[in-house]
This record gives C-alpha cells, structure tokens and sequence, in this order.
C-alpha cells in the first residue's frame, strides 16, 4: 500500500508509516479540539513535501482563516510565501453545496496540481439540506467522484458529543476511509487534548488514545503516552 507523510509529528507512527494514499479522512471532534489546525498542518506539512494543498473552508472566510492559523502556528516562518506562491490555497464557496465543492475540487486538481484536500466542515454541508435522506445520497456520489481524483482528502466533522462514551455514528463516519477522533478530555480543573485513530481501511494503526498539543511550530502527538 502506498502512504503519505501527514508529516504531523506523531502521527505518522501512530498510522504505521502515514495515511494510505488517496483515502479520505474524518476528522471528528468537539468545538474547542482542534480540527482546523489538525488539518491545516496537514496540508501544510504537505507542501514542504511538495504537494500542494486546498482548504475549503464552509465557514471562515480566507482572512479569517489565514490570521487565524498564522497566529496559531506563528513557527511555520515559510507560510506567507506559500499563500503567496499558491502552493496553499484557502477558498471559501459562495454555496454550501457539494456538487459546486467537487467541481472547485476538480479545478483546483487540474490547474494547481493539488495532491491535498481539507474540507471544513461535513456538519455545514449538511443544514443545507432539508432531507436526511438527499443528504446521504449526495454524499455518496460526492465520495465516488473524490475516489476518481488523484488526492488525499481530509474532512472536519463535529462530533455528536464532547465525551467518548456518549459519541454516536452517523453516514459520514461509514462512507470515509479513515476516522481521527479529537477530544477535550477533563482532568481536574484544567482540560487535556486527546486523539484517537478509530478507524482507518486498509491498514494496521495504534488504537491507543493519546495526548497532544497545538505549539507555534506545529501539533505534538505524544505516541504511546497515556492521556491520565
């Protein structure tokens, strides 16, 4: 099986080598854990490999979410000439439609040579749809044209509770390859960010829920360390 350097330190031994390549991922979490930055240094950690990267972002504008992640990873020094060179994109669509996100996904592969994709977030995709059952099958469609695509996709998804044991599955969770869960988890009076690898087809990976932190220059995943 061919994989990916996430290049996110930690993770890559976690995974047994980095993300099988061309999968698509969810990345899962409560408001607070960290899913934007997670998936924004994926794409990062990308381009300094040389692959080029999209954000699509469903809810912050570009600026907001380029003040937003300078001043989270103030360490990534090479950012701005990234923005700068196109390498890494952020686009914001004017519809929450999937149908217009693949076809600016398409685009940007064709024009730009973009190999990494991060859409944030699932959850936005769907309030746009009245019925549960439009939703799926869009969904399903959406997943079979990305599988076409030469690209490794992660998407952002809000977890149905802030607590591991009172988390619930909904379609996104079945149809996507892969599944990182993020937590805040309570330890005394302060809070500890937690990762879990849930799932991921096709390959052996840690099962291990472990600690991490969001530093200037980049995300730490503690591999192997115990959360409590």
């Amino acid at each position: 099986m061919e994989r990916i350097k996430t290049g996110i330190s930690g993770l890559d031994q976690m995974l047994g080598g980095g993300l099988p390549k061309n999968k698509h991922v969810a990345v899962s979490g409560s408001p607070g854990t960290g899913k934007s930055s997670f998936t924004f240094e994926f794409l990062y950690r990308g381009v300094q490999q040389g692959e080029n990267g999209l954000y699509v972002s469903l809810e912050e504008t570009e600026d907001d979410m380029k003040e937003n992640m300078g001043s989270t990873f103030s360490g990534f020094t090479d950012l701005q000439q990234m923005f700068k060179s196109k390498k890494l994109q952020i686009t914001k669509p004017d519809k929450l439609e999937l149908e217009d996100t693949a076809e600016l996904i398409e685009d940007q592969i064709s024009d730009n040579d973009v190999k990494r994709v991060v859409i944030d977030s699932a959850t936005m995709i769907r309030l746009s749809f009245e019925k549960e059952l439009e939703y799926r099958q869009t969904l399903f469609e959406f997943f079979s044209l990305l599988r076409t695509l030469d690209c490794t996709v992660m998407m952002t998804l809000e977890a149905s509770s802030p607590r591991k044991e009172q988390l619930t599955f909904d379609i996104e969770h079945f149809v996507m390859d892969g599944i990182i869960n993020l937590y805040n988890q309570e330890q005394g009076d302060r809070r500890i960010r937690a990762l879990e690898i849930f799932k991921m087809r096709g390959t052996d990976h840690s099962r291990d829920m472990v600690p991490f932190k969001v530093l200037p220059d980049g995300i730490k995943i503690y591999a192997g360390e115990k959360v409590f």
